[in-house]
């Protein structure tokens, strides 16, 4: 699993010890070890630079084939390259779920996040 997460050469090193960047390596890490089908992931880029949340959802991709994936996430750029369907909540209710591509197109999403008139 140290392999897969890219974290070998830190396997000695205490988890505290590592970048928060490989500490969701880590948590992620953690996850898959439990063998379960399905991963929940709450923003698993939150804090990190565009680089860190690239290599992170490209850890993510490289790891996770074959499990569904519920993921939380508030960057839209990473969503949207990430994600073959997307919810989107407003105020705790599903304003629409598709594909990013219809997503990006749905006349209430825009109005909800980018004040467009429906």
């Amino acid at each position: 699993m140290l392999d897969a997460i890219g974290l070998t050469d830190r396997a000695d090193d205490p988890a505290a010890q590592l970048t928060y960047a490989e500490q969701c390596a880590l948590d992620l890490g953690l996850a898959l070890a439990t063998g379960g089908p399905l991963i929940l992931l709450d923003e698993p880029t939150a804090g990190m630079n565009r680089a860190e949340a690239s290599r992170a959802l490209n850890l993510i991709r490289a790891t996770t084939q074959g499990r569904t994936l519920l993921v939380i996430e508030h960057d839209m750029d990473a969503v949207f390259n990430f994600a073959d369907r997307i919810s989107v909540l407003v105020r705790g209710r599903v304003i629409a779920s598709d594909t990013p591509d219809a997503i990006r197109r749905n006349a209430d999403v825009q109005h909800a996040y980018l004040g467009v008139a429906p």
